[in-house]
């Protein structure tokens, strides 16, 4: 790690031949260097038309030690560099998915091309449509602009108030989908906009105008505490 050179390989040709179930306790820096090592012989090796699956082997033993000890923007990074998103999603779970979506989603706004982008869009998608979070798996699917996949997740999702929630955010991007429910329709093309505002108001007991002494400042109070004092 301290004496090789820049370009040399020899950290990754000592993990193939030592034993791979022992290659996590040789710590965190050395995950983390070893991780970036693999990312420069990958596009060496997709270069000059070199298999990859050997690190690939090295990679399937590494992001699991990244995703379990915090470490998701690491383990992100090692997989789009080695273009293996596709398994991200077996490592995911309740714990630890909402940070790994989140870094994706991140990630996608500096891809290198569009279709880098749209891997880590999808990517980020499949993991919150297997967490059941379809309201986030919808905004995905949005930033996308994928019918496809808003129609999916539309239909996927059996909860009628996490549908018309996410009803309301097709009607705020104005996004042209159509349903069989009627309600949804109308949330949708946001025809009853107004009087779910007026709505929201009353049962926030907003709806009223209030009095900047009595009902904000409420300074008649002050005067009494001052005064039983």
């Amino acid at each position: 790690m301290v004496a090789a050179e820049d370009n040399s390989d020899d950290m990754i040709q000592y993990a193939l031949k030592g034993s791979l179930k022992n290659l996590i306790d040789w710590g965190h820096e050395y995950l983390r260097t070893l991780s970036g090592k693999i990312g420069k012989a990958y596009d060496e090796r997709v270069a000059k038309g070199e298999s990859t699956d050997d690190l690939i082997v090295l990679v399937d033993v590494i992001v699991p030690r990244f995703i379990n000890h915090n470490e998701e923007p690491e383990a992100v990074d090692l997989m789009m560099e080695t273009e293996s998103l596709s398994k991200l999603g077996a490592y995911c779970n309740e714990r630890n998915y909402d940070r790994v979506c989140r870094y994706l989603c991140s990630c996608s706004q500096y891809a290198a091309d569009t279709e880098e982008m749209i891997q880590s869009y999808t990517t980020a998608y499949e993991i919150y449509k297997a967490q059941k979070q379809y309201p986030d798996a919808l905004r995905v699917a949005q930033k996308m602009n994928n019918m496809d996949l808003i129609k999916e997740v539309m239909t996927i999702c059996e909860d009628p108030l996490i549908k018309k929630q996410m009803a309301f955010m097709l009607g705020r991007q104005r996004t042209p989908y159509e349903t069989e429910d009627d309600e949804l329709n109308q949330i949708i093309s946001q025809e009853k906009l107004s009087e779910f505002y007026k709505q929201l108001a009353r049962d926030l007991d907003q709806f009223d105008p209030k009095h900047p002494e009595k009902d904000i400042f409420k300074s008649h109070l002050e005067e009494h505490k001052q005064s039983a004092a």
